[in-house]
C-alpha cells in the first residue's frame, strides 16, 4: 500500500466536552474543502484553491500524495507532529496557503510559531522542496512573517496572484514579501547583500571624506589663531608708546650723534646762578645736509619758538 500522510486539526473546547475529527487521508493531492465565493482572489491561474494548492505542496514530501480535509465547525489546521515534520510542512509557504485555506471556510488559523513548534528546522519565505508540477504557489503564499508571526488574509489580497511560482518558474531562493507593505514586489537575498555591500562602501567613503575635511579645517584654524596671537595689535603699540612719555626725547645731529633733551629745562634766570651757561657755545643749526628728526605721531617735544636759541646774553 502507498504511504499516506495525514493532516491534523485542532478542535475547541465546547461545554460537553472536546469535539475533534480523525485524521484523513488519501492518494494523489486531493481536497473535500470548500473556499466561500467571496474569496475567489485565493484562487491561482489554474483555478486550484488554496486548499488544493496546500495538498500539492505537502505532498511533495510524501511521493506525491496528501489530502487537505474540510473543517468541521470550530475546529482548525494545525502545524505538523514532532514524528511528521519535514521541509514541506515546516515551510512558511505551505503554513500561509494551509491558513488561506482555513480562512476560506471561514475558519480561525493558528500563528506562525504555533505551527512550526514542532519543526528542528523552519524555511521562512522558501519552499525547499520545489515547487512541484501540477500546481502554481500565488505570490501572496510568500509572504513574510518576521513581524506578523500570523498569515495577513487583507494584505494578501492586495499583492495578488502574480507573479506565480511554478517547477519551472520558481520563486527565488531567500525571496520573502514583508507585512509592510502591499506591494507584489519579493525581494532577493543575493541582490540585497550586494546592496548592503555597496551601500557600505559608499557610507564609509563619505564618513572617511568628511572627517578629512574636518581634519584639514581644524589644522588651518589652529595655525591662524596662532599666528593671530604672534601679531602684536596697533591697541597694543600704542599703550607701550604712551608708557614711553616723560623720558627724554631723543633728537639726532648731522654726525649722528645724539644728546638727551629734557622734557622740562630751567629758564635763564639772573638771580639764579645755576641757569648761567658754563661756556657760550655757538648754538646747533639744522642745515639742509642734516637728517630729519624721528617725532613719535604720539607725542611732541617741549615747544620752543623757532630760533629761539639761547645767545649767551641775559634775557629781560
Amino acid at each position: 500500500m502507498s504511504p499516506r500522510r495525514k493532516l491534523h486539526w485542532a478542535s475547541l473546547v465546547l461545554t460537553t466536552g472536546l469535539l475533534s475529527v480523525g485524521p484523513v487521508g488519501t492518494l494523489a493531492q486531493t481536497t473535500a474543502a470548500t473556499c466561500l465565493s467571496s474569496f475567489s482572489w485565493m484562487f491561482n491561474s489554474k483555478n486550484q484553491s488554496p486548499c488544493q494548492v496546500a495538498a500539492y505542496l505537502q505532498g511533495a514530501c510524501n511521493g506525491g500524495q496528501f489530502s487537505i480535509p474540510a473543517l468541521p465547525n470550530g475546529t482548525h489546521y494545525t502545524g505538523p507532529y514532532a514524528d511528521e515534520q519535514n521541509p514541506c510542512q515546516c515551510s512558511s509557504v505551505t503554513y500561509n496557503v494551509i491558513s488561506a485555506c482555513g480562512i476560506c471556510q471561514n475558519h480561525t488559523i493558528v500563528n506562525w510559531s504555533t505551527w512550526d513548534f514542532n519543526c528542528s528546522t523552519v524555511y521562512p519565505g522558501v519552499f525547499a522542496p520545489g515547487v512541484p508540477d501540477g500546481t502554481a504557489v500565488p505570490q501572496w503564499a510568500f509572504q513574510d512573517l518576521t513581524t506578523s508571526n500570523a498569515f495577513n488574509a487583507s494584505l494578501a489580497e492586495a499583492v495578488g496572484d502574480n507573479p506565480e511560482s511554478t517547477a519551472s518558474h520558481p520563486q527565488s531562493t531567500g525571496s520573502t514579501l514583508s507585512t509592510s507593505t502591499a506591494s507584489g514586489t519579493a525581494s532577493s537575498s543575493p541582490t540585497s547583500s550586494g546592496s548592503k555591500s555597496n551601500t557600505g562602501a559608499i557610507a564609509g567613503g563619505v564618513v572617511g571624506g568628511v572627517i578629512g575635511v574636518a581634519l584639514i579645517a581644524a589644522v588651518v584654524v589652529f595655525f591662524m589663531m596662532k599666528k593671530k596671537r604672534s601679531r602684536i595689535p596697533p591697541s597694543a603699540q600704542f599703550s607701550s608708546d604712551q608708557k614711553s612719555h616723560g623720558a627724554p626725547s631723543t633728537i639726532y645731529t648731522d654726525t649722528t650723534a645724539f644728546v638727551p633733551q629734557m622734557a622740562h629745562p630751567k629758564l635763564y634766570d639772573p638771580s639764579d646762578p645755576s641757569t648761567f651757561p658754563a661756556t657760550p657755545a655757538p648754538p646747533t643749526i639744522m642745515t639742509g645736509s642734516s637728517h630729519d628728526v624721528p617725532i613719535s605721531p604720539h607725542y611732541s617735544s617741549p615747544s620752543m619758538q623757532p630760533g629761539g636759541f639761547y645767545s649767551g646774553a641775559p634775557e629781560i
